[in-house]
């Protein structure tokens, strides 16, 4: 069917082209899972995950942001390799479940917080990032069976540094394309 066709029956031809745009970028999110490095005394390793994740929804805006994680996570569960290296429900309800959730809520973040000045931008996508945490943390708590403290450091503080860098860079890509 041409694009002409579904716009004549009401659907314009952006919708079909930013819903494309969010399939391909949520193949990126999936492939920037397999760049991992293992940390010793965690289930979660380190990934280019949320530099990805944020980047792409910061260029998709919106609904196509979150429209972008639910591929994402269709297509974990459908067997590609995208949790973090690993596939399929038992990596989402496993031990790093918790930070794939929160992925929606950095997408919807990042989406739905547009701003044209540098730094409202870079605290927007460093915002998403510590979004990621809070699902990510509970999770990780609840199938450890261990304290608080132990969820924190497991799942905090190997990435903090880290993942507040790929915020910055995120956002400065974001806005250098968006210019």
């Amino acid at each position: 069917m041409k694009i002409a066709a579904l716009e004549r029956i009401g659907v314009p031809s952006n919708v079909l082209v930013l819903s494309a745009a969010s399939f391909a970028l949520a193949i990126l999110v999936g492939f920037s899972a397999l760049v991992r490095i293992p940390i010793p005394g965690t289930p979660v390793p380190i990934t280019l995950q949320t530099f990805a994740l944020i980047a792409c929804a910061g260029l998709l805006g919106r609904y196509y942001a979150l429209q972008m994680v639910g591929w994402y996570l269709a297509l974990g569960l459908l067997g590609a390799p995208f949790f973090a290296g690993a596939s399929g429900w038992q990596h989402m309800v496993g031990a790093t479940g918790g930070y794939l959730v929160g992925f929606i809520a950095a997408a919807a973040i990042v989406g739905f917080v547009r701003t044209n000045r540098w730094y409202a931008t870079a605290l927007v996508c460093v915002s998403a990032a510590l979004a990621i945490y809070i699902p990510g943390v509970a999770w990780l708590k609840l199938s450890i069976g261990g304290s608080w403290s132990q969820a924190v450091a497991m799942g905090v503080a190997p990435f903090l540094i880290a993942d507040l860098v790929k915020a910055i860079a995120a956002s400065g890509l974001v806005k250098a394309i968006r210019s």
